[in-house]
């Protein structure tokens, strides 16, 4: 079974991340428009929610109509990328909010709580690579039921975790966010993927 695009967006994970430029999606009028770090981020979440639904689409596919490329390609996202991203919340992004927030954002535990569940949620994705592996290769599962049961324990968990930063996180650090503080998070999303830090 194949998901229409799927292969593409999941490269496009690394390539954006190196970028200046985003697609804007909110005005059709304007194709292209200079990035800063929290629009990457929000790119990002975009593209963990089709992940999401790649996942579950996997799990609707078990145990004998799988794509064995979306596989291969969701379990490199899943090792290398999601890392990657929760590196730039936890050690950029959360902190600057905090250090902006006012006393009554409340914001302190739900970024704490947040940082929790990427611990947890890092640990699930391992266990799910094993069987996306074997999976890639065009073996069988010893047990796809419970295989399916984990994808889906998983994607819906992210899920939730999803709509908390886009709802509660990035709203406020819109707000919150001075234009110093952007140029710290851009720095240290640079230095998370190797690169050196341009302002152009």
């Amino acid at each position: 079974m194949e998901a229409p695009g799927a292969l593409i967006w999941i490269k496009d994970w690394r390539r954006i991340a190196s970028q200046n430029y985003i697609m804007r999606e909110d005005d059709p009028n304007t194709r292209w428009v200079k990035r800063n770090a929290l629009d990457l981020i929000e790119h990002e979440h975009r593209i963990q929610a089709q992940i999401c639904d790649t996942l579950e689409l996997i799990a609707d596919s078990l145990p004998d109509c799988v794509d064995k490329r979306l596989c291969a390609q969701v379990a490199c996202a899943l090792r290398e990328e999601l890392p990657l991203h929760h590196r730039d919340e936890e050690c950029g992004l959360f902190p600057l909010i905090e250090e902006r927030a006012l006393p009554g954002d409340g914001i302190a535990e739900i970024l704490a709580r947040l940082a929790m569940e990427h611990a947890t949620d890092e640990s699930f994705a391992s266990e799910l690579l094993e069987s996306l592996d074997i999976l890639s290769e065009g073996r069988e599962l010893k047990n796809p039921d419970m295989v399916g049961y984990m994808l889906r324990s998983f994607f819906e968990s992210y899920r939730r975790h999803l709509h908390w930063e886009n709802a509660v996180v990035l709203p406020l650090a819109r707000s919150r966010l001075m234009p110093q503080d952007i140029v710290k998070l851009e720095e240290a999303m640079a230095r998370n993927r190797g690169h050196e830090y341009s302002a152009d």
